[in-house]
Parts: C-alpha cells; structure tokens; sequence
C-alpha cells in the first residue's frame, strides 16, 4: 500500500480518535467518580461551601456497570478439536482476568479494544492484548460494521511526552515514530486487522455503541445535586440561627473616604457553640428559629435511585435504599431477571467479537480452528443460584436423560474442569462386583414321635 494512502487513513483515524476521546473521558469521569457536582456557585455564601463538593459524590454509576460487568466472565471456548488450542492461548496471555478490562471499558465507554499480533517471545505464539478507547480505533467499510478497513492507535511516551501513531492495515503496518517525516512500513503477517472493537450496544444510527451509563448520567448529576444542597442545609441546620426581642443595640458610626457619615448597628453578641448569651433586659427573649428536618432530601434522592435501578435494569437490592429482608430464592430470581436479561443481550454482541479474536489468534498458530465459522464462548451462567438450587435442578434434568458431561457444564464447570473430572472419573478403580447369596431353603417343621410334621 503506498505511503500516501497509509496517511490518508491516518489522518482519519485521528480525526476520529478526536472524536472519541473526550466522548470516553465523561463516561470514565462518571465511572470513576470525578465528574463532579452541578451546583449553582454564583454568590458569596455559596463559594464559602466549596468543600461540600467532594463530600457530595455518591458514585451509584459505577455499581450499574460493574452489575453488569462482574457476571460477563469467559469460561472456555466450543472450537471443536482446537478448543484445548483456544484456551491455551488464551491463557498464555492472562486474558482470563484481561478480557474483564476490555468488556469493562467497553460497557463504561461504548466501545473496548483488543489487539491480536503475532509474538515469538510468547509460548503460544499470539498476543493477545486489551487496549485503551483513549488510544485506539477501528476504521470500519462504509456501510459494513463488521468489515474493518484499518486500526489506528496513538499514544503518547510519559517520559518524552512524544506521540507515536500506528496504522493497522490487512496488507501492512506503518509506524510514525516522533519526529519521523516517513512511516516505517512493514508487511502485516496476519494479513488481518489485527486491532478489534467490542461494542456491547452497537448502533446503526449513530457512530460508536451505547455506553452503561447514557440513562445514568441525569439521574447521577441529581443525586449530586441533592446531596450537595443537603450537606449546605445541614451546615446551616448545624448551628441554628439565633433571635432576641428586647434589646437595645449599640450604633457605631462610619465615615467613608468622601466625609459622608452613617449610622450601623453593632453586632450585640459573637455567638458560638460555647458561649453563653446574657441580656441584662428582664424583658428580654432568645430564642432559635427551627431546623430543617432534611427529609425532603433524602425523600429525593431515594426517589431518585430507584428510578436509576429501574431505568438501568439493576436488581433494588443493590441499593441500600431498599427495604428488602428475608428474600426467598423465587423472589431473588424475578427481582434480577432483568438483569440476567440484559446480561445476555451484552454478551451476544460481545461474544461475536471474542470468537473473531480466537479465529484470528488460531489462524496465526496455522491451527484449522481459525475456519470454524460455528465456534463460540462458554460463558460463566450469568444468574446467581444456591448450590442447593441447582444441584436439585441438575437431579431433576438427570432423570430425563441429560448426559452426565452436560450436567457438569450446566453445573458451570469449565471445559478444563470437565476434562480433568472424566480423567478423575476413569482412574478411579471399578465398583466391587456385588455379592449374589444364594437363597436358604426355608427350615422344615421338626416330625412329632409319630413321624407326622406338626
């Protein structure tokens, strides 16, 4: 591919990194909880209160998406007679806690990358590697979204500060390094994009997927709010204001620059926690105007979570704010069957994307496995269930006949534990044969001294 169309793709993958970035650092700010508050700080009284700020954060975003996320976990792969092969890869590149990051990125973001490339230092061959949606991209074909034209990854060196951009193409990969006019240019061995998108929620109107937190993002910013204005009237409410009747205040009077006199009334008392207030006035009254009991606030914010569980499917007994004792296993599983719902829906489109992965990463190893178009991902079940529970279900699914093995995998063993219990299973020595006693005959009645039997 000549230099100049390796630019031209360049130069869109920057212009659509642009894009992406800052899109990614707000939902990566509401996820960490560095969005901060939306408060009105336009007055005097109001800076005094900056501090409440940072008091005020109450990060229920990142509860949604790690619901989500801690129950989307990679158990092993169906890839036929090179399914030993795919899990050894994977392994091999520590992507049995590695994948959680890509998803993880992906759900908080819209979109989470993966880079496969060839690598003779590591023990499979492949690498296989989660990278950052601040530092990557796919340039798909128009009107193909599974059809990736080119990758682009940028990133910057902390100690030089310098940038280095990458172009992934099916026929080569060109590096600018800093200060370079030319690209380095070499041939791509995969003869692939080795660069992957996971989109858990892709859209076809509009560019990038859908991020956890879309319908979050309002509710969160209210709950800041609420939380914000609480601690401000909690303050107040702290020390309650004073009021007197019957006593007479002293004036001062105050010449400006100009010569201009006035009269201002001098503050009677200073008050504090641990002072007393004296009024020599027998007629004299304090008193203290009520406190705000702060029950509005919290109404509103209880409110507010739970239109956030409703919202985002998340089961109300994650939140404290539910009154929720004693669940029975039937009302734990109808209360987060939207969940496990969506669950599925997430890991459908993700899925597809780690089967991508596998095929390259076989392919690159010359395993036949690359071209089997049915292959897919064993997931961990995404629902929660007593062992109780499920060893009963398992008892009741084996009187109908379901095989012992499938009883394991519904169980959520992984193909590696399957293996390892029918090896167990086959070494164990064989059942003693059991002992067959022949039947006595039943004892005959003794004769009386007549030879009759009684």
């Amino acid at each position: 591919m000549a230099d100049s169309a390796l630019d031209a793709i360049r130069k869109a993958g920057s212009v659509q990194l642009d894009w992406q970035v800052p899109r990614a650092e707000v939902y990566l700010a509401y996820y960490e909880g560095g969005a901060g508050v939306i408060a009105l700080l336009d007055t005097a009284e109001r800076q005094t209160f900056r501090k409440f700020l940072d008091e005020s954060v109450e990060n229920w975003c990142l509860l949604v998406v790690n619901a989500v996320a801690e129950r989307l976990s990679v158990a092993g792969w169906r890839f036929g007679a090179s399914s030993d092969a795919a899990q050894a890869i994977w392994q091999a590149n520590h992507m049995n806690a590695d994948h959680k990051m890509a998803q993880r990125d992906a759900l908080v973001t819209g979109g989470g990358y993966v880079l496969v490339q060839p690598d003779d230092t590591n023990p499979s061959g492949v690498s296989i590697t989660a990278e950052s949606p601040l530092e990557c991209t796919v340039i798909y074909q128009p009107g193909n979204r599974r059809k990736r034209l080119a990758g682009y990854k940028r990133f910057h060196d902390p100690i030089s500060q310098q940038q280095t951009e990458i172009v992934m193409t099916p026929e080569a990969i060109a590096t600018w390094l800093p200060n370079a006019r030319e690209p380095d240019v070499i041939a791509n061995p995969a003869g692939e994009v080795g660069l992957f998108e996971i989109v858990p929620q892709p859209r076809t109107t509009a560019p990038g997927g859908a991020s956890e937190l879309d319908p979050c993002i309002p509710i969160q910013d209210r709950v800041h709010t609420t939380l914000f204005n609480r601690c401000v009237a909690a303050d107040f409410g702290a020390w309650r204001q004073i009021w007197a009747t019957g006593v007479k205040l002293a004036r001062q009077i105050i010449t400006s620059e100009d010569g201009t006199e006035s009269t201002i009334a001098v503050k009677p008392w200073d008050t504090a926690a641990n002072r007393l207030l004296v009024n020599e006035d027998p007629n004299g009254k304090f008193g203290a105007f009520p406190g705000d009991p702060l029950t509005g606030y919290l109404a509103s914010v209880q409110q507010d979570i739970e239109s956030l569980a409703s919202i985002t499917q998340t089961p109300a007994y994650y939140f404290p704010t539910a009154k929720l004792v004693n669940l029975s296993a039937d009302a734990i599983k109808a209360a987060e069957a939207g969940l496990v719902c969506k669950i599925g829906d997430r890991a459908e489109f993700i899925g597809e994307t780690w089967t991508d992965v596998m095929r390259l990463a076989l392919g690159l190893v010359g395993d036949p496995g690359a071209t089997m178009q049915d292959a897919e991902v064993i997931w961990k079940d995404f629902e929660t269930r007593s062992q109780a529970q499920l060893a009963d279900a398992l008892t009741k699914l084996a009187t109908i006949g379901i095989p012992q093995e499938a009883l394991w995998a519904l169980f959520g063993a992984t193909p590696q534990q399957i293996a390892d219990w029918k090896a167990m299973r086959a070494a164990e020595p064989p059942p003693p044969a059991p002992v067959i006693v022949a039947p006595q005959p039943a004892p005959q009645p003794a004769p009386d001294s007549e030879g009759i039997a009684a």
